[in-house]
């Protein structure tokens, strides 16, 4: 209790030495007395044991069949017509139960469109267990009794488990709270204890019970372990479920004084029990200990409260009481003589003002009393900080009520008391009034002053207003702008998501401190990241097995903010061309990099189908020794495949590519036959040049040549810029 600040003197004793015996045995002692020696000195094993008592046992959805009644016959007939619906859970532990039931409610009110807000109240005395609850995440493991639609809808996937969403989380609000001293919540819908009675003693229990009682409405439930049951206040519930222990509030129940004594022995009476004899007794056993020997040991007596009405009754006080015709009524005047309710009302004034014990001794001349004396005590009880009133009576034989003067005189003494006290009274009263009426009247100038104030202040608050008026305005027109801005935003969001999945382009976007950012679902099918990894250092993972200097990379294009472009080929031998590039704002600062991986299997198809069908012309070519040669008229430059210099002996290198320079290879008995086939051609004469001319070797002898041309590009005034053609060696047709 002084480690913790919590008495667990309340729990049952089996309960508490389960516990303290299971300690035992793990610590390896061999005695109780050894084990207390070591908990005095040990902050840690106090934590520990303290924890141990509370038996924080949960779970989602938590014995199905009851939580499947509780959805059937309760939550439909709860009260949504109000705005708030309030509901606690008490000895919530982790949070799961109040996770189920707030699931539930929401569930109850999307499917019937309800307009209500739903409070869920989730308190235990488990500091640490009450941080888990607020966290609201838990591992796959303890997922298993919940619908699977559930998950998807309530639950966000996280690393190793799942959070619940802020939608729910939302509903529910968590606190520390003793439901054996605090004060309890008020104005409840429906109240949920479940397996917290099964390890606290009997009569704790009923008080709790009580409490919760007063703590629903008219209209509330509550729901109880299946192990737990109502006790001695079944009257004040109507059974729903009686299996799995669901309970409606019933109108009109009464507790008893026993139930309204508080916990922590707060009955205190002047009964000449000192406060030694009072802590020699345990908390609750005193209570009723005290009731029962007020009545063997008090003569016949009633408690009153501070309306007079009568509460209590101890032994027989018949002789006192009566019930008058009439409406019944439990006032104590409404039930006593006339002549009796003058000592009684006399002793309840007196009690109330001067706050001590009065007692009014030997009274004779009471009409049922006959030739006895009545002796009146009057006691105050101090009771939860409210008091109550004990009116005792007790009878003895008298001589005097033969002189009937004496007993006029009695009457006649009290009479004059009753007029002295209420004319003292009047006397106050008026002084007091008068009093009132001079503070009244200084009030109200005051009043009229602050008035006079409260006017210049709202003639302010009103241009105030207006103010307020057109910034309203101003920011309806700008929310607006801000709106259609976040429109825009999600339309290009949902654009740029379609264009990555629909074109297979993996994305990887990394900030300035080199964490991921965001990924596509393609980076996961090449690369070790996944969506989890997100918010993670780009650092701390083994990226790619088959680009291992990718982080070097991206370094290297942060320091450098030059774009890298590779190709990789991953272990399926797909090929992908990765391009890394600085990420750029709007305003052209750079915010990280970005990675992009793009599918080049087609592409690298196409280039390997082009480099054969290359090969194969180039074979054919050189079989028929054939070879081609594009023209660019603008500046006379000739290109060539190597076949047309090693035709005629010549290297790459060393053959001219100037038009004038070839040509004055041409054999000069040929040279202007082929010029002007050309120059026919060139002037549109011809469809096509066709010549066979001779042409100069390196060795100074001559190959025959066919060549055949054609412009391929004119501009448009209609001149030629670019002609292509073959030249095909035909010296061994000839030959």
């Amino acid at each position: 209790r002084d480690h913790s600040g919590i008495d667990f003197s309340y729990y049952k004793e089996n309960t508490i030495i389960r516990r303290i015996e299971r300690r035992i045995k793990v610590k390896r002692y061999n005695s109780t007395e050894e084990y207390i020696k070591f908990l005095k000195n040990s902050e840690e094993e106090k934590g520990i044991l303290y924890r141990e008592m509370l038996i924080g046992v949960t779970g989602f959805f938590r014995d199905k069949e009851a939580f499947d009644q509780l959805e059937k016959e309760i939550i439909p007939k709860l009260d949504y017509s109000k705005k708030i619906l309030r509901v606690w859970s008490s000895g919530c532990s982790t949070g799961e139960e109040v996770y189920s039931i707030a699931i539930l409610l929401n569930e109850y009110k999307e499917k019937n469109n309800l307009d209500v807000e739903i409070k869920i109240f989730g308190t235990d005395i488990d500091k640490e267990a009450l941080d888990i609850a607020s966290k609201g995440y838990y591992p796959d493991s303890i997922l298993s009794d919940i619908k699977k639609e559930y998950i998807e809808k309530y639950f966000v996937k996280e690393k190793n488990g799942r959070r619940i969403s802020e939608k729910i989380r939302n509903l529910v609000v968590y606190a520390k709270h003793n439901v054996l001293k605090d004060p309890p919540f008020s104005k409840l819908d429906l109240i949920i204890c479940r397996n917290l009675f099964i390890y606290i003693k009997p009569e704790i229990q009923q008080k709790v019970m009580s409490m919760f009682y007063y703590s629903l409405n008219k209209n509330g439930y509550l729901m109880l372990g299946t192990s737990e049951s109502l006790g001695n206040i079944q009257e004040a519930f109507e059974i729903v479920n009686s299996k799995n222990k669901l309970y409606k509030y019933k109108e009109g129940y009464k507790t008893s004084i026993e139930d309204k004594v508080h916990i922590n022995n707060s009955l205190s009476v002047n009964l000449g029990i000192t406060k030694t004899n009072r802590y020699m007794y345990k908390p609750v056993k005193f209570d009723r200990l005290i009731l029962e020997t007020l009545n063997k040991v008090l003569p016949p007596s009633v408690v009153l409260d501070e309306n007079d009405n009568i509460i209590q009754v101890f032994n027989d006080v018949s002789g006192f009481l009566s019930i008058n015709p009439g409406r019944f009524s439990t006032n104590i005047s409404s039930n006593v003589s006339e002549d009796l309710s003058i000592y009684i009302n006399n002793i309840m004034r007196r009690l109330k003002k001067e706050k001590k014990d009065i007692i009014f001794e030997k009274i004779i001349g009471l009409k049922k009393l006959k030739e006895k004396s009545l002796t009146i005590e009057g006691k105050i009880i101090n009771l939860e900080n409210q008091e109550y009133y004990l009116i005792s009576f007790k009878v003895e034989k008298d001589d005097r009520i033969k002189n009937v003067i004496k007993k006029e005189v009695e009457e006649k003494e009290e009479t004059d008391e009753k007029i002295k006290y209420l004319e003292n009274e009047l006397k106050s009263s008026r002084e007091s009034l008068q009093a009132t009426v001079e503070e009244l009247e200084t009030s109200n100038e005051e009043l009229q002053s602050s008035n006079e104030e409260l006017i210049a202040s709202n003639e302010e608050l009103q241009s105030t207003n207006e103010e307020l008026q057109s910034v309203n305005e101003e920011l309806f027109t700008v929310n607006s702008e801000y709106q259609i801005k976040i429109d825009e935003l999600v339309s290009l969001n949902n654009d740029l998501d379609n264009l990555i999945k629909n074109t297979q382009i993996g994305a990887l976007y990394i900030d300035r401190k080199l964490q991921i950012r965001r990924i596509t679902p393609v980076v996961s099918k090449i690369t070790n990241i996944m969506t989890t990894d997100i918010g993670r250092p780009i650092s701390h993972i083994s990226v790619s097995n088959y680009y291992p200097e990718l982080l070097e990379d991206i370094n290297k294009v942060v320091e450098d903010l030059k774009g890298i472009e590779k190709e990789i080929k991953d272990e399926e031998g797909n090929h992908w061309l990765t391009r890394i590039r600085p990420f750029r704002t709007e305003y052209n600062s750079i915010e990280g990099v970005i990675v992009t991986f793009v599918d080049i299997n087609n592409y690298k198809e196409q280039v390997d189908k082009a480099d054969k069908y290359n090969r194969r012309i180039i074979q054919i070519l050189r079989s028929g020794r054939i070879s081609w040669w594009e023209w660019n008229i603008k500046n006379n430059k000739v290109i060539y495949d190597d076949m047309k210099a090693e035709m005629l002996g010549y290297s790459p290198e060393e053959f001219p590519n100037d038009i004038y320079e070839i040509c004055d290879l041409i054999h000069p008995e040929d040279y202007e036959k082929t010029m002007e086939t050309m120059r026919n051609h060139m002037e549109g004469k011809t469809e096509e040049w066709k010549t066979v001319y001779r042409i100069r070797k390196k060795d100074g002898s001559y190959e025959k040549f066919f060549d055949r041309g054609k412009i391929s590009q004119r501009n448009k005034d209609g001149k030629p810029i670019y002609a292509v053609g073959v030249v095909i060696n035909i010296s061994d047709i000839n030959s």
